[in-house]
């Protein structure tokens, strides 16, 4: 059950495959473009790949993000 609002419209984004258009909703703007792009093929990569590309990244958002 989620927590409250915020919670409940992440889990939905991330059961539809949509959460990168929830975290860069501006699609007029081409790095929101790239952006959502880019999380969503780090999204779709394997737990391995997923790892590696946290470990480069080196961050702490991503990290939790891939955790999960």
């Amino acid at each position: 059950t989620p927590a409250n609002s915020v919670h409940r419209i992440v889990v939905q984004a991330l059961e539809k495959g949509l959460f990168q258009e929830l975290i860069f909703d501006n699609k007029a703007l081409l790095s929101h473009r790239a952006m959502a792009a880019i999380l969503s093929a780090v999204l779709k990569l394997s737990p391995v790949q997923k790892l590696m590309a946290s470990q480069q990244m080196k961050s702490v958002y991503l990290e939790k993000l891939l955790n999960k």
